[in-house]
């Protein structure tokens, strides 16, 4: 396979490019190649420029409105409540995001809400932006339902991530934690049915709830929950925050984030971001520090987020290899 490297502003500009050709605006096409590169940068290749095509064929078939008004509603003091019109998830959350850091700073925390969205790519990059201006952030969001209760038969939430995102207390970041309530990401299976191949044991059942390796199986049945009833359970409080708090629709009602089918998906998100400064002014940054030290004082231990942060600098330095022909498809749009 042919491949090239791009730099992180090379990324986002034909990103950006593909987006605008497609429909969408200047501003939302913006936010969204942030996020694309972003996940380039950090090595989720399976969230970054594979998805602009499919982007950019949901703006011109209507799954996403290409001409979406968001609406910020500040509707109380610490809650910030915005409507995303059936449009991507990053301008959105980048409509209500200044709001939510001040009315943390304020109120010592905040709380903000998405409704009537679209996939917002990878959670942590968003609940990385609360740490990086000094608030401990939590991330919610739902997804199309991809995940059987354990003994069921039916899905009922989607892969539903959470994220954590934690200030080091020195105008840093600690470390990011982002997790689904799946095993893998639907998205990487999908990267092996296209590639045809199969997937490793656990990852999925087929549609009659069996264990499968068929990764086209998989993606017509059910993801397996990480940890079984206790990662369903993270799922389903997930769902609680990202559609049931945030008005967004179910899981179980969402139309699929692939595809043309079924209109806008109208998904949601929920943050919240609680500030150091007022819970634990004068052992915060000593306790995180302690904290972490910890974990990566033990040779072999994994500090969440560590690798991302290590394929950030890599590919800061050297930049991000993307395959050829995946380029040319994203410039022919």
């Amino acid at each position: 396979m042919s491949t090239t490297f791009l730099n992180k502003e090379e990324i986002e500009q034909v990103a950006i490019k593909a987006l605008m050709s497609s429909g969408a605006s200047e501003t939302a096409a913006s936010a969204l190649a942030k996020g694309v590169a972003a996940a380039e940068m950090d090595g989720i290749a399976s969230h970054g420029l594979v998805y602009v095509p499919i982007y950019c064929e949901h703006l011109t078939c209507g799954k996403v409105n290409a001409n979406a008004k968001v609406v910020v509603n500040h509707a109380a003091p610490s809650a910030i409540v915005v409507d995303a019109d059936s449009g991507f998830a990053h301008p959105a959350i980048d409509a209500g995001f200044d709001l939510l850091i001040e009315s943390a700073k304020t109120n010592g925390c905040a709380a903000m809400s998405i409704k009537n969205s679209y996939n917002c790519g990878v959670l942590g990059f968003h609940s990385e932006r609360i740490a990086q201006a000094g608030m401990t952030g939590l991330g919610f969001t739902n997804a199309p339902a991809s995940i059987m209760p354990v003994g069921g038969n039916k899905s009922i939430i989607g892969t539903n991530p959470f994220s954590v995102a934690v200030p080091d207390g020195k105008g840093g970041v600690a470390f990011v934690l982002d997790q689904s309530a799946s095993v893998v990401a639907k998205s990487e299976i999908k990267m092996h049915a296209q590639a045809g191949k199969s997937i490793p044991e656990g990852w999925a059942y087929d549609a009659d709830g069996n264990p499968t390796t068929d990764a086209d199986a998989a993606m017509k049945g059910s993801m397996a929950p990480v940890g079984g009833y206790k990662g369903f359970g993270a799922g389903l409080l997930v769902e609680v925050f990202a559609a049931v708090m945030a008005g967004a629709t179910l899981s179980q009602d969402a139309s699929p984030f692939a595809g043309t089918a079924g209109g806008p998906p109208r998904t949601g998100q929920f943050f919240i971001a609680a500030s150091p400064d007022v819970f634990s002014p004068d052992v915060f940054g000593e306790r995180i520090q302690s904290l972490t030290n910890s974990i990566v004082s033990q040779e072999g231990a994994h500090l969440s987020g560590s690798e991302r942060i290590k394929a950030r600098t890599m590919h800061e330095v050297n930049g991000v290899e993307v395959s050829v022909a995946l380029l040319e498809k994203i410039q022919a749009i």
